[in-house]
């Protein structure tokens, strides 16, 4: 077997384990923290999933092996640009602290968040980056910037690929939102979702054809501004 078609395998086998698994844990957690069911996240993972199953080729879901200085120097670009969005909004908007807060404080719980809100100490934390990472972030990131974006890509230029990935991406998140005073509600929405993870993680995305480079970025995005607003 070629190298070529090694790599492909290996990418094929780890979409069937992660994303098999995250559906598992997914209701595991919900079920062990008596949180909300998780049906976006179920979702997320389930369309992925079937257009596996349909044209076998992970590829068409944004799972590819991809080098690590190329992850790297695409996950780094965008995190440039969401580093100067977060440092321009989150000072004085403090939108994503108020996220965090109604998060923690939901009923009943989020999967992600529950663990911050029902445990103490390094267990709690290492719950809370565990699921985020590996199963609601991976999820959304699969979803979006991996078989959506794949997707419309085939169809039109990737400039508008991106900004409809990001535009839909944005109105569930909007869901949240709702909750927030307005101007925070609006700085999350805006700046947020749709400009720093949906059009910085879609350009990164398309870079590498991969959602590595995204799901880094969401994955460290939400763990910093997280540990940031729970420490101040």
């Amino acid at each position: 077997m070629s190298h070529k078609h090694l790599a492909f395998a290996s990418a094929a086998t780890v979409a069937w384990i992660w994303m098999l698994g995250a559906i598992v844990a997914s209701v595991v957690v919900a079920w062990r923290l008596g949180a909300a069911p998780p049906l976006f996240t179920v979702i997320w993972l389930v369309v992925p999933l079937v257009a596996l199953v349909r044209h076998g080729d992970p590829l068409r879901i944004g799972i590819r092996a991809v080098a690590a200085a190329q992850v790297a120097r695409a996950s780094a670009t965008a995190a440039l640009a969401v580093a100067c969005l977060t440092l321009a909004v989150e000072p004085w908007s403090r939108a994503y602290s108020a996220l965090v807060a109604e998060a923690r404080a939901a009923d009943p719980a989020d999967i992600t968040f529950g663990w911050l809100a029902q445990f103490d100490g390094i267990g709690a934390w290492a719950g809370f980056f565990a699921v985020s990472g590996l199963v609601t972030i991976f999820a959304e990131e699969l979803f979006f910037r991996g078989w959506l974006l794949q997707l419309l890509c085939r169809h039109m230029k990737p400039t508008l690929a991106i900004v409809i990935q990001a535009a839909l991406f944005t109105l569930p998140q909007a869901l949240v939102a709702v909750f927030l005073a307005p101007t925070q509600a609006a700085v999350y929405i805006t700046v947020y979702s749709f400009a720093a993870i949906g059009l910085a993680g879609g350009y990164a995305a398309w870079r590498t054809a991969s959602i590595w480079p995204s799901l880094v970025l969401a994955t460290a995005f939400n763990a910093i501004l997280t540990l940031l607003s729970t420490a101040v």
